[in-house]
């Protein structure tokens, strides 16, 4: 049984450079593929922009792209709504 949250993957769209893009609750969701660099592995990194002018990253690289877009709408939840998790 897996405890990791699932993307609501009809938000999310391919863009022109080859990531996925979503805007959900006012925040502007990407997440893309980084290749391996400097002291970094690569993987998956998210990123969000809320239009009020916040901006948030992934710390980290992620190894599954669900993952990264998960944690990305995790950020654009409404203020104590816990996102689903996958079983």
């Amino acid at each position: 049984m897996s405890k990791l949250r699932h993307p609501t993957l009809s938000a999310w769209q391919r863009d022109e450079r080859g990531g996925y893009r979503a805007e959900i609750n006012g925040w502007e969701l990407r997440v893309k593929w980084q290749l391996a660099h400097d002291h970094e592995r690569r993987g998956f990194k998210w990123e969000a922009r809320q239009a009020g002018g916040a901006a948030l990253h992934a710390e980290d690289v992620y190894e599954e792209i669900e993952v990264a877009m998960s944690d990305a709408e995790a950020v654009a939840l409404p203020h104590g709504e816990v996102a689903p998790i996958a079983h």
